[in-house]
């Protein structure tokens, strides 16, 4: 990672920009993909085995292929996994595949980014069976300000897209485990900020200190 100037912004799941002068971007693999040799400064990585692709027959290949990929250097997340229930394997499939996830992240001391459609229960329960020692950020959350603020007392971190941006959700959740992102919408980074800023009540620049600093606690970083 090269700085240059000054970082103002923290795009921390997307599986389209890169990073560049004044933004960091974590940029999702599935399990198997190559860190591409030409990634840009400022470019990070997270890699999992999403719910939506686990079968029965291919889950132990697709953990094989994550611990090559994950062992990149700057592959700094494991994740996106999770639970879906309205897409993919039955709840029992893709319950084993995500705590073999959480043994690696775990064992690589990392962090994971979770993908949940209706699957907080089984969230829950792993958290409670695991216990991680680093944080779990749930990423692009949409529910309830009242689920929100249980998950939240569980000590569940959150990266918010534009959608999840709301003074109900901001209300409920703890500043400090905010996390900012665009997911596949191609939009700017930017532009999510201006957004939080303005349903946050504070300005640009505060907006980006609380983003920054939020970023640096996860990963122990200087930015």
């Amino acid at each position: 990672m090269n700085p240059g100037r000054e970082i103002r912004y923290i795009d921390f799941h997307t599986h389209h920009s890169r990073g560049s002068d004044d933004t960091i971007a974590i940029v999702n693999l599935m399990a198997g993909e190559n860190v591409p040799a030409d990634f840009s400064a400022n470019t990070l990585f997270s890699a999992g085995i999403h719910p939506w692709f686990i079968t029965e027959e291919n889950s132990l290949q697709l953990l094989t292929e994550l611990v090559l990929t994950a062992a990149h250097p700057h592959v700094v997340l494991i994740g996106e996994a999770g639970f879906d229930r309205l897409k993919g394997a039955r709840m029992e499939v893709q319950y084993s595949a995500f705590i073999n996830q959480a043994a690696m992240a775990g064992e690589l001391n990392k962090p994971m980014v979770i993908h949940c459609v209706r699957g907080w229960e089984e969230l829950r329960r792993a958290c409670r069976e695991v216990k991680p020692d680093r944080p779990w950020i749930i990423h692009g959350f949409r529910g309830s300000g009242k689920l929100a603020a249980t998950l939240d007392d569980e000590g569940f971190w959150f990266s918010l897209g534009k959608r999840g941006i709301t003074p109900e959700i901001l209300g409920v959740i703890s500043r400090e485990r905010i996390l900012l992102e665009t997911d596949d919408t191609g939009e700017p980074i930017a532009d999510v900020y201006r957004h939080f800023a303005d349903k946050a009540g504070c300005d640009e620049e505060t907006a980006s200190g609380i983003i920054r600093n939020n970023f640096n606690t996860l990963f122990n970083f200087r930015i």
